[in-house]
């Protein structure tokens, strides 16, 4: 008996530790929806709704989210760039929690980037010089993918083999 009760103690303290856990996520999960649904509610989200709905009709080649703003570039027409700039609307840069609201709204607002088997997820992480650490997330198209794209006008089924 006197074996088994520091294991039976160590146990306990395990499965408490797991518990714990699993109410900080979910705190944290909730504390992030929140956060969500006041970025959607903002009126920064009225100002960078026609970018989005832009995105929903287009082909998103990439998505960078960082401090400053968002940038979408797009497959069609190649080259075509879109650039929401905070500072441009006049709000400060946006804190991590911030970005991370906003990565999650575009996720819900654009559903097609949060398909993995078309979009490829990035967290970078950079340390500047002054010990800070700045992230941007990226959703890139993957390469597979954006061949399927280019070359879906030339491939619709109704060529047919001619004889030379």
């Amino acid at each position: 008996m006197s074996r088994t009760l520091p294991y039976l103690f160590i146990a306990f303290i395990g499965i408490g530790f797991v518990v714990y856990l699993l109410v900080a996520d979910r705190r944290r999960v909730r504390i992030q929806r929140l956060r969500v649904k006041k970025l959607h509610a903002s009126p920064m989200f009225e100002a960078m709704r026609p970018m989005l709905v832009r995105a929903q009709r287009y082909s998103v080649e990439s998505l960078l989210i960082d401090k400053t703003g968002f940038t979408l570039r797009f497959l069609f027409p190649f080259g075509y760039e879109m650039h929401f700039s905070m500072a441009d609307y006049g709000y400060p840069n946006l804190t991590l929690e911030k970005q991370e609201a906003l990565l999650l709204l575009l996720e819900e607002f654009v559903p097609k980037l949060a398909t993995r088997e078309c979009y490829s997820f990035r967290s970078v992480r950079s340390r500047l010089l002054d010990g800070s650490v700045e992230y941007q997330y990226k959703y890139i198209m993957r390469i597979d993918y954006k061949n399927l794209l280019t070359r879906a006008p030339y491939y619709d089924g109704t060529l047919q083999s001619q004889l030379w």
